[in-house]
């Protein structure tokens, strides 16, 4: 089987080959130390990862040192990590939202690194669109705390923009879907972190949880498969998002205190499920051989019936040692074969 057929098939409930893996993203400098390379499509290809995570594309304009424009408003400043810092938020006035325009999701630049991974790989590996399935659009447009803040203050207002939210990434994932026959798609919206969920479940349903059912039907319309990523202890809502139609959680968090072998045990006969070697334990500070044990240890509890994408508990970032990540794709082949 080839890298697409791997995860297709842990998503169709089937079991493949051996446990597929990719990753949201993995870090330049370690793509750089591994293969002399920072571009994600020849990270994957030279070190024959199952699948590729790309997003829309949205031009960036600088505007002082380190600080860009992007296209959503939003300014962000570079730190270093991988992710820019939110220095501000285009919508400033959550009853003015309507004044806001959001950018074009029919350009022909929006899903540029998309053609690009497709030319690439055709159908030997995933390629999976990461769209939004409603906070973190709302986050990226409000800020943080108005986000929080806005739906028990204003709900009327806040539920009229996240249905506009809704609206855009389901535009986004019907073109990917009639122009370059996307098959998967992944949200990284994050709603929890360690010590649960951002806000009471009881106002997540009332709120988010509407637009999440909103957006997940649509996905599922347009044929696709869903994978959900949340960090944190999310146990509150997986029942609902497995209600909703996702097919796939990430990651079984260590860090809330989530464990392998007992989310298989709940939800493994509904969805499957990925990751879950810490990328904020051995991948940064163990051994090559802690990580074959760690890989070993999440085939063990997780992959019975072929129901596991092995990956990171998040994301390679630039704090794991690129010989334990090495160490880790090595294992996955060596240790999390079914037939």
């Amino acid at each position: 089987m080839n890298g697409k057929e791997r995860i297709l098939a842990v998503l169709n409930k089937t079991i493949p080959d051996q446990a597929p893996t990719f990753e949201w993203f993995i870090d330049k400098r370690i793509g750089r130390e591994l293969i002399g390379s920072e571009d994600p499509i020849e990270i994957v290809e030279q070190l024959d990862i199952d699948g590729i995570n790309i997003r829309a594309d949205y031009n960036q304009t600088k505007i002082g040192d380190d600080v860009y424009m992007d296209e959503w408003g939003s300014k962000r400043q570079l730190t270093g990590d991988m992710i820019a810092a939110h220095r501000s938020h285009p919508i400033a006035d959550l009853s003015k939202h309507k004044n806001y325009t959001f950018p074009d999701p029919l350009s022909p630049k929006r899903f540029t690194s998309l053609k690009k991974a497709i030319d690439r790989f055709g159908n030997k590996r995933a390629v999976i669109l990461n769209l939004r399935d409603g906070f973190s659009d709302m986050r990226d447009l409000l800020g943080y705390e108005n986000a929080l803040i806005s739906m028990l203050l204003d709900p009327e207002a806040y539920m009229e923009l996240l249905d506009r939210v809704v609206d855009y990434n389901l535009i986004l994932a019907e073109r990917a879907v009639k122009e370059f026959g996307i098959e998967i798609v992944a949200t990284t919206d994050d709603i929890a972190n360690a010590g649960g969920l951002l806000i009471e479940p009881e106002t997540y349903f009332e709120t988010l949880g509407k637009g999440f059912s909103k957006v997940m039907k649509g996905y599922k319309d347009l044929g696709l498969k869903i994978i959900k990523h949340c960090d944190g202890d999310c146990t509150p809502v997986i029942d609902f998002w497995i209600e909703s139609g996702i097919d796939c959680l990430d990651p079984i968090d260590p860090g809330a205190g989530l464990k392998m072998e007992t989310m298989k045990k709940q939800y493994g006969l509904k969805i499957a499920l990925k990751g879950n070697i810490d990328c904020t334990g051995n991948l940064c500070t163990g051994t090559p051989r802690q990580i074959e044990e760690e890989v070993i240890d999440c085939f063990k509890n997780g992959g019975a019936n072929g129901g596991l994408i092995l990956s990171s508990s998040n994301t390679i970032h630039r704090g794991v040692k690129p010989e334990n990540y090495k160490a880790m794709l090595e294992a996955i082949k060596k240790h999390g074969t079914y037939i």
